[in-house]
């Protein structure tokens, strides 16, 4: 059995481990939530208790706001000391986590009696060294060993050689060292000075790595010190609206909490934690391009490290194809053993186009012809998978089906067994051809096709402008559905169209490749309330009979897909959708905890009650949830970069109801920069160029060139 239900749980992340608690920060002895201390896939504790006196202390305050710290601030029962009643709420609690190069635990009591109070204080802890994999209800063929702990005085470590014959270490540190300190439990004997203060801080070091800190700096210091500078290396943005601005700003420390290093020491995006939390090229490439605007190393980063892990060679139980760009990228034990095929997976249809968009995405905001000539053997690679291992039906379109036994069924963004349903509710048969990956590939040829001209690749670019043409038009022929005037959600593997309505065309508007005629029925069909829940789009209409609004991709909404529908509204000239989708994607994070947009969260109607129906088992944080209001900033707008030619565009800006002025400083366009206002006065919106650095020329345009 997998994991059910992790609404309430509190998560903070730096590099690549995270701590998963229930709400009030405790990691129970065989709970079923997935609760622990995790590194690079590995759960390295499994339970960490504590108990004053025997019980859990009252919990007063929980909180992981910060995203890399946590604090729980708790008081005591009353209980009897000796002669003396030591009554409620007269000790304060305060335990603070922090994850730094380990996860350092304090504990700070102060006693608030005018007497001295003796305490025991009992931590109970153990360590399974279980795979991501097997938390979420994978069973397992064999397990490896699990070493003796070894206990001194004060700490004990906890080890295991696991099948892929790697060793995997947890070392608990004591200070002091407690009156009992056994493999299971440390038993403190606690004497507080009338009104004083006693400390006790265990430090966790993860998989062997000896913590080295920086000297006299508190461990929280030099993680909020990495965020300030995360902060001033990004783009500027404040506004009028302070709520907007706290949303903003959590989407920006949402993206450096998943910020992670390979072993190799290369960094990348993590997908999302807890499940997802490793390199996903679908969702590094999303991720990076809706950061372009901020942070351009993000793309940089990911394109590198996508290249050096794209596909050589035809492995079916890795689903690997040569030219083709991994789907996720794992360190666990299970898949460095081979018993599952995620080191590195390849199933995935549209990591490979999207690779190509988002490298001609990062040159169109960066001019960097030096990073797009060393990636020119790995587009010419990935488009040649596009051609001669992606047609599977023979048609030109880019298609999958599985190979891999272990392998996913469904290989789009929605990758769930049911995702691709026909509007009776049977399953498509694949090899199937979703409608979003058209659109990436048209994407990915038409834009790189005008950039390579530019660097004298004449024989490939004109190839791939003559394809996207081609695709363009039977695209907007063999997708079309009459009657109900909207694109098929796919072609099945008969070539029969899949013809239910769900989000996925919508992507098609962001790529550019609907026909204009066709946008304002299909921008209705999507704002209609069989599609549009008062909280955003619906990945599948209400009315389909596969509909359900917990259903992970057939009912709920995706902040992410939203945001990339908007931006499609946004090209094709319909501001005030753009803006109502927006809206409620405001109003949704504004009504959640911290300000977070999930991963997902539930499709029912908005009601008069409150935030949107949570989704048990969304990741909280999850990097394109993170993404999405930057790139909805960028849809409003309407910032369209253009570096090769020192020039950016602004199309039509169009600040909603709840923003009366913006101002982006540092915008990064090529080797120049910008500084703008925008300002709202009624229903029109002014920018004013305050500065324009490096030669950059900015023009005020009314149409979005498609």
């Amino acid at each position: 059995m997998g994991i059910e239900d992790i609404r309430d749980a509190l998560v903070i992340r730096e590099r690549s481990s995270f701590l998963l608690t229930d709400r009030e920060g405790r990691m129970p002895p065989g709970n079923l939530q997935g609760f622990g201390i995790y590194h690079a896939d590995t759960r390295h504790l499994a339970s960490l208790e504590l108990t004053v006196q025997g019980v859990a202390p009252v919990m007063l305050l929980s909180t992981a706001e910060l995203g890399y710290a946590m604090e729980q601030v708790m008081t005591n029962f009353t209980f009897e000391d000796g002669d003396r009643t030591v009554r409620r709420g007269t000790l304060e609690l305060r335990r603070t986590r922090v994850l730094a190069d380990a996860l350092e635990d304090t504990l700070l009591i102060r006693n608030f009696n005018p007497f001295p109070v003796r305490l025991e204080l009992m931590y109970t802890f153990s360590a399974d060294f279980a795979d991501i994999f097997d938390v979420r209800g994978y069973r397992r063929a064999r397990w490896g060993e699990h070493h003796a702990p070894e206990v001194d005085e004060a700490s004990v470590r906890f080890a295991y050689t696991g099948i892929d014959g790697r060793a995997r270490q947890t070392t608990l540190r004591f200070d002091p060292a407690p009156a009992e300190l056994s493999a299971s439990q440390a038993r403190y004997e606690v004497e507080l000075p009338a009104r004083g203060p006693r400390e006790i801080t265990i430090e966790i070091a993860l998989n062997g790595h000896e913590p080295r800190r920086r000297a006299n700096r508190r461990r929280a210091d030099v993680v909020r010190a990495d965020y300030q500078r995360w902060h001033e290396g990004s783009t500027s943005v404040v506004t009028d609206n302070e709520l907007f601005n706290r949303v903003m700003r959590r989407s920006l420390d949402d993206v450096r909490m998943l910020w992670s290093e390979s072993e190799a020491g290369e960094p990348y995006p993590a997908a999302g934690t807890p499940w997802f939390d490793a390199l996903f090229g679908r969702d590094a490439c999303v991720l990076s391009m809706q950061m372009l605007p901020y942070r351009p190393d993000i793309a940089r980063a990911t394109l590198q490290l996508l290249a050096r892990w794209q596909g050589k060679d035809h492995v079916p139980y890795r689903d690997e194809e040569p030219g083709k760009i991994l789907h996720e990228l794992r360190f666990d034990e299970l898949s460095r053993s081979g018993e599952l095929p995620y080191s590195p997976y390849y199933g995935s249809v549209d990591s490979t186009p999207l690779f190509l968009m988002l490298a001609a995405e990062y040159f169109a905001w960066t001019g960097d012809t030096r990073l797009l000539k060393l990636l020119l053997p790995n587009i010419r690679a990935a488009t040649d998978w596009m051609d001669l291992y992606a047609n599977l039906g023979g048609d030109g379109y880019v298609s999958y089906e599985k190979r891999s036994r272990k392998g996913l069924v469904n290989q789009g963004w929605k990758d769930s067994w049911d995702a691709v349903p026909h509007a009776d509710g049977s399953l498509a048969p694949p090899p199937i051809s979703l409608v979003e990956v058209q659109g990436y590939a048209y994407a990915a040829r038409h834009r790189l096709g005008e950039i390579l001209a530019r660097i004298g690749e004449v024989e490939l670019a004109g190839r791939l402008l003559r394809d996207a043409r081609r695709l363009q038009r039977r695209f907007n022929s063999e997708y079309w559905l009459p009657d109900q005037k909207y694109f098929a959600l796919a072609l099945d593997g008969e070539r029969t169209q899949v013809a239910s309505i769900a989000t996925n065309p919508a992507h098609c508007l962001w790529s550019g490749l609907v026909d204009p005629a066709r946008a304002g029925a299909m921008i209705d069909t999507l704002m209609s309330p069989p599609m549009f829940s008062g909280w955003g789009l619906r990945t599948l209409a209400n009315a389909h009979p596969r509909y359900n609004p917990l259903g992970y991709h057939v009912g709920t909404v995706w902040p992410h897909d939203n945001g990339i529908a908007a931006f499609g509204m946004k090209i094709y000239g319909h501001e005030e959708d753009m803006l109502r989708v927006a809206t409620a994607l405001f109003d949704a994070a504004t009504s959640l905890e911290y300000f977070r947009l999930p991963e997902l969260f539930g499709g029912t109607f908005r009601s008069d009650h409150g935030p949107p129906v949570p989704y048990p088992v969304a990741c909280r944080p999850q990097s394109w949830a993170a993404g999405t209001f930057p790139l909805l900033l960028q849809a409003i707008l309407g910032l369209k970069p253009e570096a090769p030619d020192h020039r950016l565009r602004i199309v039509n800006p169009h600040l909603p109801h709840w923003l009366r002025s913006v101002r982006v400083s540092g915008l990064r366009i090529g080797r120049g920069s910008a500084t703008l206002n925008f300002r709202r006065e009624g229903s029109s919106t002014h920018v004013e160029v305050q500065e324009a650095l490096g030669g950059i020329d900015v023009v005020i345009s009314n149409r979005w060139p498609l």
